[in-house]
């Protein structure tokens, strides 16, 4: 008798956990299957929804399985592909109403001036603006303003999945980290933000650049919120008096006071 196929994977994208596959295009995009269909988080590089569309083919999955499409910010490394998989999905986009306007290319973007003048995505309509606490699909919307103005986390409760966009990217030494200050419209915004994740039960962390991180993920989340929100200690500046010796610059508060 001759075996029966095995039906098509549901996977879509590089193996990460069970049903969530991440597809590597600049920026990261992840694709989590659930009951009702598949859930899109970030479209990757602009103009280019290939790595994506290629991934489901691979998978057996057509692009009408996509139930939603998810943006963490405005930025086109993660929205690039949006308008075509959009108009080939007809699956609806959802993104903070914040940065909504730059995505529909009402307001200019925010975003570092090369990436301005270098990559013009193509606008989608954002059907669906997020505020902080919104629910869509089996997520929970963080609003953590910084890198943009409308950046956010997606928290999947129920298997503690968190998704952050570049609001939490992971470097090269593999920790977690905040995006480069030259890449933020507000870096201690973003550093403060972080905040609402505490005490978030976390299985697993899913940054919009580098590795995700599946191996004591709560643990990695907890040091990287107290390590890049603890307040900064600036030391006293100082100078050389007359006779070698540091002295405190005239401007220090307290000076001549002793």
């Amino acid at each position: 008798m001759q075996a029966t196929p095995s039906p098509p994977s549901k996977l879509v994208g590089s193996p990460v956990l069970d049903s969530v596959g991440v597809i590597h295009s600049v920026a990261n995009a992840y694709v989590i299957h659930e009951a009702e269909g598949h859930y899109l988080i970030d479209t990757g590089f602009p103009g280019n929804a290939r790595p994506v569309l290629q991934a489901f083919e691979r998978a057996g999955v057509k692009p009408q399985g996509i139930r939603g499409i998810l943006i963490t910010h405005q930025h086109p490394d993660h929205i690039g592909g949006a308008a075509k998989l959009r108009w080939l999905s007809e699956a609806p986009v959802a993104a903070h109403r914040m940065d909504a306007p730059s995505i529909e290319a009402h307001a200019p973007a925010v975003a570092p001036l090369f990436v301005r003048i270098l990559f013009h995505p193509h606008k989608v309509q954002v059907n669906t603006k997020l505020e902080d606490g919104t629910t869509v699909g089996p997520f929970t919307v963080y609003h953590l303003p910084g890198h943009t103005p409308g950046s956010v986390a997606f928290y999947h409760k129920a298997r503690g999945l968190l998704f952050t966009g570049d609001a939490l990217v992971t470097s090269p030494s593999g920790r977690l980290a905040l995006s480069k200050p030259s890449t933020s419209y507000d870096p201690e915004a973003a550093a403060r933000s972080l905040r609402k994740l505490t005490g978030l039960k976390v299985e697993a962390v899913f940054p919009g650049h580098g590795a995700p991180i599946t191996k004591d993920a709560g643990e990695s989340l907890r040091s990287a919120i107290d390590r890049l929100t603890r307040p900064k200690v600036v030391a006293s500046p100082t100078l050389f008096g007359p006779e070698g010796r540091p002295e405190l610059h005239p401007g220090t508060p307290g000076w001549g006071e002793r």
